[in-house]
């Protein structure tokens, strides 16, 4: 009897937490699997989720394009964004890093283009993500400047599937977002399966922040993360993808 109580009690408890908690909106990239599914589960999505969980806060998902994103918290539509750096220009009350992408330069083999440096992007056809040339640096930035074949695209998906049908030199992007989006493109008989492709490591990992409207709610994250990275939840969150799709270097 008094066992039952007292799991009722821890139940009343939980929700009563649950009921009370403050509600956040944070923005999450749409199109950048396996960080973002809009089912609400990810590496991304899991890592903010708990570590806004031990302030008591709930995350209200917002999937955008990184471009739309920024706009929002501009207006302050929402409280929070994610994969972010100072660079954006955002005025807001930025997170310690939290996270990094592993961006290559992939190529068709049969293509037989060669990237050993940065600077080789030059003058081919290229196509990033949205804010690359903030992100990747000055030495990117300079060698896609005036480059009429440069774009950045929303939908990181579209960036594998022209490279492998053909239609761009080079497409750069993070590592494990290219391989899900190859997987899933094979798996959907949309591209041949026996394609090559190389990946140049020419790009150091990028480092991301997130970013608030409310200086407290960054301290809170910030603390969380921390306590995550000690108590190994951070990394049980890249295993339990790593066992679900491949290997993710966090």
């Amino acid at each position: 009897m008094l066992m039952q109580l007292f799991r009722a009690l821890l139940l009343f408890i939980c929700l009563c937490s649950q009921a009370f908690a403050t509600e956040l909106k944070i923005v999450f990239s749409q199109y950048t699997p396996p960080y973002v599914f809009e089912d609400g589960s990810g590496i991304l999505m899991d890592i903010v989720r708990t570590a806004l969980a031990e302030g008591g806060y709930q995350v209200k998902p917002i999937y955008v394009p990184i471009e739309r994103g920024f706009r929002m918290f501009a207006d302050r539509q929402v409280d929070g964004t994610t994969i972010i750096q100072e660079s954006s220009g955002l005025k807001a009350k930025y997170s310690d890093y939290f996270m990094q992408y592993h961006n290559r330069a992939f190529v068709l083999k049969s293509s037989q283009q060669v990237i050993h440096r940065v600077a080789d992007l030059g003058g081919k056809s290229v196509i990033a993500f949205q804010y690359a040339d903030r992100y990747l640096g000055e030495e990117f930035s300079r060698a896609v400047a005036g480059n009429p074949r440069y774009k950045e695209l929303a939908q990181q998906q579209s960036q594998v599937h022209m490279l492998l049908l053909g239609r761009i030199d080079v497409a750069v992007m993070d590592e494990s977002i290219f391989r899900y989006y190859h997987q899933k493109l094979i798996a959907e008989r949309q591209v041949e399966p026996g394609q090559e492709v190389i990946s140049y490591d020419i790009f150091p990992p990028t480092r991301f922040k997130a970013a608030f409207t409310d200086p407290e709610v960054r301290d809170c994250f910030d603390k969380a993360i921390a306590l995550m990275r000690k108590d190994g939840r951070y990394e049980a969150i890249y295993h339990k993808y790593t066992e679900r799709y491949f290997s993710v270097e966090p």
